[in-house]
């Protein structure tokens, strides 16, 4: 038998490339993807004018370009136009933003001479396209922003209403099905961080009830109360009585309408177990007759309400949330 027959025949071999073409395209495009969307991140996470990550991310209020707060308070000494879009940036900038009703207003000082106009190397054309792609994501976060400010602005005029016509939040038991507990001590209260946050959110909305006061003084002020005193006790409330009701001096013994009541309201709040402020408006109960009239609805306002100051002003003597 011809030994050809019995021998294997020979395996073939494959010249590989250094260099498949296929494979180098398929790779190529996978990483120009991979470094588009870095960029596009990269980009939305930078401050457009010292391009970096952002530092206290500061808000332009009539337009909404983002920017740090120190390099926008450095650009604002030079020209009150957004370096973005060139509109006019108004009398303050939005920063310290822990969320959609949680932020501290910063008051521009007068300019001592014209404003310069905008530096050249705003305008060259990596700007132009970082501007794009920005006004593209904030087109869909304006939408947004003006639904929650509408929210907001309502839940203010809802608690408004409450204090004129002095309606109490209702009482609600401690246990597991409600979630509600026991009001902290002091010391409780001081050692517990999402309580001190959460009662926070609250007071910042709730004083802005009344217009004129200063919402991050007062902010401040009350939380070291909490930490050492019942929020209800006479000593608070002769306290609280200082700025919410100015019109009527503390007497021993006398009611402190606003005091009281407002005393009374951060108190169900610290008891319950919400964080929303929405959510605990659509929870918490009162006792209404059919002759009050329903809550008024918020007057049109712009997008950034003036609600606190990040600056000691002046308040005024009326205080009475009262019609």
């Amino acid at each position: 038998m011809n030994s050809s027959h019995l021998s294997s025949p020979p395996s073939k071999r494959v010249k590989l490339e250094p260099h498949s073409p296929r494979l180098e395209d398929s790779s190529t495009r996978k990483t120009y993807d991979e470094d588009e969307n870095a960029e596009n991140t990269e980009d939305e996470n930078n401050c457009s004018i010292c391009l970096q990550g952002f530092v206290d991310r500061a808000v332009v209020p009539t337009c909404s370009h983002e920017f740090c707060f120190e390099c926008l308070n450095v650009w604002t000494e030079q020209s009150r136009r957004c370096p973005l879009c060139s509109q006019n940036i108004g009398e303050y900038l939005i920063h310290s933003i822990r969320s959609r009703y949680d932020y501290r207003k910063y008051y521009l000082t007068p300019l001592r001479k014209p404003s310069p106009s905008p530096v050249p190397a705003l305008r060259n054309a990596r700007q132009h396209v970082r501007r794009y792609r920005r006004e593209r994501v904030w087109g869909r976060r304006r939408e947004e922003d003006r639904t929650e400010q509408d929210r907001l602005e309502l839940s203010i005029a809802k608690r408004r209403w409450i204090y004129q016509h002095d309606l109490y939040a209702k009482h609600v038991a401690s246990n597991a099905y409600t979630k509600y507990r026991p009001y902290p001590t002091p010391a409780q209260f001081a050692t517990s961080q999402e309580l001190i946050s959460r009662t926070t959110t609250f007071l910042r909305r709730e004083l802005q009830v009344w217009e004129g006061l200063d919402v991050e003084f007062l902010t401040t002020i009350i939380i070291s109360l909490m930490k050492s005193i019942d929020i209800r006790s006479e000593s608070a409330v002769k306290l609280l009585s200082e700025f919410l009701d100015m019109d009527a001096p503390y007497q021993p013994g006398g009611r402190q309408v606003n005091a009281e009541h407002f005393a009374h309201e951060v108190y169900c709040y610290v008891r319950s177990p919400f964080r929303d402020l929405f959510v605990y408006d659509t929870v918490v109960q009162y006792d209404t007759s059919s002759d009050i009239p329903p809550p008024p609805q918020p007057r049109q306002a712009t997008r950034w309400r003036r609600t606190s100051h990040s600056r000691s002003r002046s308040r005024s003597r009326h205080r009475s949330p009262r019609q």
